[in-house]
């Protein structure tokens, strides 16, 4: 059964013989009442006190609870940052070797090329020269005839003439050699 203030103040006692002073327990009851008031209230104060400390606590379970899934997902961030920063660093070294054993494989073609075009220019080179030779050699062997003739003094007319024709041949051998060389693939390069 639950008790009231105002059940206590209406609460009355029988009488009987030899029984306690009526003014001296209406005034128990009512300090009863009066004390049992005071703590009713009190009850009600500190279970509206207790609903909104609750709150509070509720309220500060879920700025934690909060506070916990954003620590969590900001070292998931970090986490995923720093992987993403390894991998593009791979990357990015897995690029920068691309690029630099093309730049070594160029390097290597022009290096393969000018050895050719080297080799190929010392043989142009040796080629004419050779060529040179030759011509220098018929042109000092002409001259030597031609000298040689001279020397033997002034012959009949007709031998003049076949002479004549001969340094004819000569020279035009000589330009004949003359003209296999502008012929020739890089001599006048």
């Amino acid at each position: 059964m639950k008790l009231t203030p105002l059940d206590i103040r209406k609460q009355t006692f029988g009488k009987v013989f030899r029984g306690c002073d009526p003014e001296e327990v209406q005034a128990f009851l009512e300090m009863i009442a009066e004390e049992y008031e005071r703590l009713n209230r009190e009850n009600i104060e500190l279970r509206e006190g207790e609903a909104g400390l609750q709150a509070e606590v509720d309220r500060f379970r879920t700025i934690e609870r909060t506070l916990q899934e954003t620590l969590h997902t900001a070292q998931q961030t970090a986490e995923d940052v720093r992987e993403n920063a390894r991998k593009e660093g791979r990357l990015i070294v897995k690029e920068a070797e691309i690029l630099g054993n093309r730049a070594i494989e160029k390097a290597r073609a022009k290096v393969h090329l000018i050895r050719t075009e080297m080799v190929d220019l010392e043989n142009r080179r040796d080629f004419f020269v050779a060529k040179l030779k030759a011509l220098v050699q018929a042109h000092s062997d002409f001259l030597s005839q031609l000298s040689f003739r001279e020397r033997d003094g002034a012959k009949e007319s007709g031998d003049v003439e076949v002479d004549a024709a001969e340094g004819g041949n000569g020279q035009m051998e000589a330009e004949d050699e003359q003209e296999a060389l502008r012929k020739q693939p890089g001599v006048n390069e």
